[in-house]
């Protein structure tokens, strides 16, 4: 036994004597700041035993707001206003404010407490001994209360006889630091004393009762709270699924407040309600992350709410604009920015090159834009591959901090990749505070190549994209009756008994139908019999290796494999490696292009045949003239021989190709394979020269088809690849140009306005007709007009050839399948070669599986081959899969019949509950953390919710606690249930079950928490910028000097983007020291807004977020 009276938690434990004195006593009075429950569970025993315990708790509110405050800032003005303001507050207005900042404390503490049965026993004890009137809590609102005081009296003892012993003492107290929480009563360091003596006892009790009669009561506070809480709540099913729906979309769900968040403009008033809620969303994420994607499919007014997100920010934090579209856009944009007085400026992507002094600080360094704090792109996924000079150039203009917004219907062209480059435009480091796991923007897409994490399931939270089946089902309004659409009834919709429209600027805008047809046309005959043997020239793939020339052979595309043709001991030194990586596919592309122009169109095969065969012939003056030209500006310079004489072009070719010694090329080789490709492009040329247009039956194939209904007398947009094919359908279909009806257009050779306003008048009411200028009827183009233009006037598009890449025909098709459009049904016909030709190129088979690849990421909302294309309209992000590619698993827990939800559904049920049932969507609102139920299944298993900070896991587990899935809507796909759904008793165990849930969550937190701050090892960069200030902290006696360093120390130390490394790399390289350094490191500091990266660096590392159960469910 200690021989003193000290409790300091280090020798002695609080909890142990507080055990030992309640074991005693019979009432009990504890005056504490503040209180978690889990103080309460290691005395839980002795307290539910008292016959009256009376609790006297400060509010941690404001406790914790000054002392946040202290520490944080360490500013004392802002603690003395914080403690003057609360001085003077209003009293009553006061009290009651802390008593609700009380009652949120609890229960917070409540939904953090370990789910065991302990806790659970505690929580349903206190219930009953408030019922009981043996436990009374109150909350003191007079001022802050940081006593701490366990005051107990001695109830009755008795000894072994049953008789009772007199005691001399009325009771003990423990006075100190310690307040009721596990670590006070545990393991902090504090300072406590044991009271003894009646004098002491009742000076106690008097100062105890003094604040007990100036403080409000908190029972029915507390009782509400308790009987709320997880452990005595008694909940239904649905109650577990709209809590599940309402966690995982609660921050999209804007409050009321946040209601008139847009300004009253003229964009805003335009807006439809569907683009208000994309605008609202776009910002916040915006706010969240740095970036955000707006994804709607094409059709939906994308540009619009960009343009609406950018006066936003232009109104509200007086940004700086600046607008980077496809050069066709940026008329529609200048447009734009005069309209609704954006105050933006407009750039070309065409301008983002890298420049010859600036390189790619081109745009930081320009005064036309480097004031520019707010940037939106527009058709964002061309700003996909990292290797491109555009690329890196908004990289760097975007590394100083600045907030973006990225507009594109497809962000996914080939792979997840190409949604990676773009989120790292505004999201340099890998390391991300996104709410995925790992915390690593690298290794998540490693993961979603490997099938084991879902694109999905990260754009939630920085993409918004709507189909327009969700935007009707959720906006839109019956045709005939007016109403708004039933959600439950949507069905009616989709199978076309029931018509559906929007209200956009205050008028009745209707989708659309599409009506696909493939054309099929016999390449045979277009080629008049000579398929076989021509594509027998055009060769097979070889994988990179060349083809034996034969006479009867294939071209060997030697002109395109030059590293082949080095000699072996010179192959993998330079230059001549480089020759391997640039030549590895481009033999392979070659053949590729020639069938593609092959199937474009007769005239384009020609005129690539005529060109390729030039191209070889000076390749062979070159070796005459002794060098071999090689390298990309040679090849450069080859396919501009259209406009050298041979004379100026051979010196040119000549100067560029001095790195190739001739003499390392196996020249007879080289020479014999380029002569054989000569003589076959000659051959290739001598069969299609007899094909006429007459003869081509692709074409003819079109014209009969431009004669018949539903094209014959409407307007027609034909699209073909190539600038050739446009020609040669233009001069067949408008010969001499004697229709005026028909124009033809290809990348820039006319005004794109000009076509655009002939063509579709009313979607571009702003053009003006010339004198005798006839409106255009039929128009010819290459994807010159895929992007961003407005042509609904038109209802007929015909794809003479299609693109490789089906995001350009979803591109092309969203020109005249757009909101607004007068036609109730749209036609998209779509030329398709013979079975043959398809069997060798695999057309039909890759454009289904790229196809397929966009629906499963994104959801694209329509058929884009024919009627055959397998849709799934309702995977706005393509969070779960088609019920035919669904999991066996899964069946046990609903059926073939199934549906799942995603988040954009989620959010909708619950706007409109909120607008049809405010009082319902409420008490959903407040349900509490941690409640949970079971119901009856015909297979057992659990559901469990775990959630950090952002942080979201759902756990769908089997009878043997193994997890079956975590996929958000699959998870969603079990739980959903109608209100009348039965609850049954929670199966013993439970809570067991569901903590071995939670720890394997908060394993994954930990996990995740390490990975997310841990540093990398330092930059050589770094390391040199670092040494070089010491160096210079330690020469220099000028004390500004001294605090800049430590300054620009502590923010070089830590982790930077990969513009800044670039910088710092550059510094050591040029061997910048002492002042010159300290100046390009502080314009490094202020250009890259490295201040604000330093403070959030602080902030993020002192947010831990803690695990908690949001909600579970037991299936029985």
């Amino acid at each position: 036994m200690p021989t003193h009276d000290i409790i300091d938690n280090r020798t002695e434990k609080l909890i142990d004597h507080l055990n030992q004195i309640l074991c005693t006593s019979e009432r009990a009075r504890f005056a504490v700041g503040y209180l978690f429950l889990s103080g309460l569970t290691s005395v839980a025993q002795r307290l539910l035993n008292l016959k009256e315990l009376r609790l006297l708790i400060g509010n941690t509110t404001n406790r914790e707001t000054v002392e946040m405050l202290a520490e944080g800032y360490r500013r004392l003005d802002l603690v003395a206003e914080e403690v003057e303001k609360q001085a003077y507050r209003k009293r009553t207005e006061a009290e009651k404010k802390m008593t609700r900042e009380t009652g949120a404390n609890l229960r917070n503490s409540v939904e953090l407490m370990d789910q065991t049965d302990e806790a659970q026993e505690l929580i349903v004890g206190l219930i009953r001994m408030i019922e009981e009137k043996r436990l009374k809590v109150r909350v003191y609102t007079k001022g802050r209360l940081h006593a701490k005081a366990y005051i107990c009296d001695y109830g009755k003892v008795f000894d072994l006889l049953g008789k009772e012993i007199e005691r001399h003492e009325k009771g003990i107290a423990v006075v100190g630091s310690s307040n009721l929480t596990l670590a006070g009563l545990t393991h902090n360091t504090e300072l406590n004393v044991l009271v003894q003596g009646n004098q002491n006892h009742a000076e106690l009790v008097r100062w105890f009762d003094d604040l007990w009669k100036e403080a409000q009561e908190f029972d029915d506070t507390l009782m509400t709270e308790l009987k709320q809480s997880w452990a005595a709540a008694q909940v239904r099913p649905y109650d577990i699924y709209m809590k599940t729906l309402y966690a995982l979309v609660r921050d999209r769900l804007e409050s009321e407040d946040e209601q008139e968040l847009l300004w009253d403009d003229d964009i805003f008033r335009k807006l439809a309600s569907f683009q208000k809620v994309a605008v609202r969303q776009a910002v916040q994420m915006i706010r969240d992350y740095g970036g955000a994607f707006v994804s709607d499919v094409v059709g939906l007014g994308k540009s619009f709410i960009g343009a609406a997100v950018v006066k936003h920010f232009e109104r509200t934090d007086h940004a700086r604009p600046l607008v980077i579209c496809p050069a066709p856009l940026v008329d529609m944009w200048e447009r734009y920015n005069e309209v609704y007085q954006l105050n933006a400026r407009v750039l070309s992507m065409g301008f983002l090159r890298e420049d010859e002094e600036e390189g790619v600080t081109r745009l930081l360094n320009d005064f036309h834009f480097k004031d520019r704090d707010f940037v939106l792109v527009d058709e964002s996924h061309n700003l996909r591959h990292p290797d491109t000079q555009r690329y890196k150039v908004v990289q760097t203009f975007l590394s100083t901090g600045r907030r973006c917004c990225f507009l594109t219907a497809t962000p996914r062209n080939k792979s997840a990749w190409d949604v990676y480059h773009q989120i790292k435009l505004f999201h340099q480091d890998d390391r991300t505070d996104l709410p995925v796991d790992p915390p690593n923007l690298k290794e998540y897409f490693k993961l979603i190549d490997k099938a084991e994490r879902k694109l999905p399931d990260l754009l939630a939270n920085i993409l918004v994209r709507r189909t327009r089946q969700h935007i009707l089902r959720w906006y839109g309004f019956d045709a005939e009756t007016h109403e708004p659409v039933d959600p439950n009834r949507f069905q009616e919709y989709v199978q076309g008994t029931r018509r559906a429209y929007v209200l956009v600027g205050g008028k009745h805008q209707f989708f659309p139908k599409r009506d696909l047809e493939t054309i099929e046309y016999s390449i045979e005959d277009t080629y008049q019999g000579l398929y076989q043997e021509l594509r027998g020239y055009l060769g097979k793939p070889r994988k990179g290796k060349p083809a034996k020339a034969r006479p009867d052979g294939e071209l060997t595309y030697a002109r395109y494999g030059l590293w082949h043709y080095v000699h072996a001991e010179k192959q993998k030194r330079e230059p001549y490696a480089s020759l391997q990586r640039a030549g590895a596919n481009l033999r392979g592309l070659m053949r590729v292009l020639l069938f593609k122009r092959f199937e474009s169109s007769v005239y384009a095969f020609r005129e690539t045949v005529k060109r390729l065969l030039k191209i070889h012939q000076y390749f062979i003056a070159s070796l005459d003239k002794g060098f071999v030209p090689a390298g990309e500006d040679a090849q450069y310079i080859l396919y501009e021989s259209d406009v050298l004489e041979e004379g100026v072009l051979v010196d040119a070719l000549r100067e560029v190709s001095k790195r190739y010694d001739v003499s390392d090329f196996d020249l007879q080789t080289l020479r014999a394979h380029i002569e054989h490709d000569i003589e076959l492009l000659q051959r290739i040329l001598k069969l299609v020269s007899p094909v006429t247009p007459e003869k081509d039956a692709k074409l003819q194939t079109l014209k009969k088809r431009l004669a018949e209904k539903p094209l014959k007398g409407a307007k027609r947009l034909i699209f073909t690849q190539y600038a050739d094919t446009a020609k040669y359908l233009f001069a067949n279909l408008n010969p001499d140009g004697k229709y005026p009806d028909i124009e033809v257009i290809f990348s820039g050779d006319k005004s794109k306005e000009k076509i655009v306003g002939r063509f579709a008048p009313k979607a571009n009411p702003e053009y003006r007709f010339a004198h005798g200028e006839a409106e255009l009827m039929t128009v010819i183009a290459t994807d010159v007009l895929a992007e961003g233009l407005n042509l609904q006037d038109c209802d007929n598009i015909i794809n003479y050839d299609l693109h490789w890449n089906p995001v350009r025909l979803i591109q092309r098709f969203g020109r005249i399948d757009r909101i607004g459009s007068e036609h109730e049904r749209i036609f998209g016909f779509n030329f398709l070669p013979e079975t043959k030709l398809d069997k060798n190129l695999g057309l039909r088979e890759k454009l289904h599986h790229r196809i397929q690849e966009i629906h499963d990421t994104i959801g694209e909302d329509a058929e884009i081959l024919d009627r055959t294309e397998q849709l799934n309209p309702e995977a706005m992000y393509a969070i779960y899969e088609t019920h035919g590619s669904a999991p066996v698993q899964l069946d046990l827990w609903g059926g073939a019949d199934d549906e799942f939800l995603d988040l954009n559904e989620a959010e909708e049920i619950l706007r409109q509950l909120r607008k049809d049932n405010p009082a319902e969507y409420e008490r959903i609102a407040n349900l509490r953390d941690g409640i949970r139920t079971a119901r009856p299944s015909l297979q057992r298993g659990l559901y469990v919710f775990c959630q950090a900070g952002r942080f979201q896991q759902l756990f769908l587990l089997d009878e043997n606690g193994a997890v079956i899935s975590r996929d958000i809507p699959k998870v969603i796909g079990a739980v959903k249930c109608a209100p009348d759904a039965k609850a049954a008793p929670l199966p013993d165990g439970y809570n067991r079950t569901v903590m071995a849930v939670q720890r394997k969550f908060a394993e994954d937190v930990h996990h995740r928490e390490a990975e997310r701050t841990f540093t990398a090892d330092l930059t050589h960069g770094q390391r040199y910028v670092l040494r070089e200030l010491r160096i210079l902290f330690e020469a220099t006696q000028d004390e500004d000097i001294k605090q800049n360093v430590n300054v620009l120390e502590k923010v070089f130390r830590g982790p930077l983007t990969g513009a800044v490394t670039r910088e710092l790399n550059q510094l050591r390289r040029n061997s910048v020291t002492g002042a010159a350094l300290l100046k390009n490191l502080i314009r490094i500091y202020d250009q890259h807004n490295l201040k604000d990266v330093s403070a959030q660096r602080s902030l993020v590392m002192a947010d831990r977020p803690v695990p908690r159960i949001i909600c579970s469910e037991a299936f029985v």
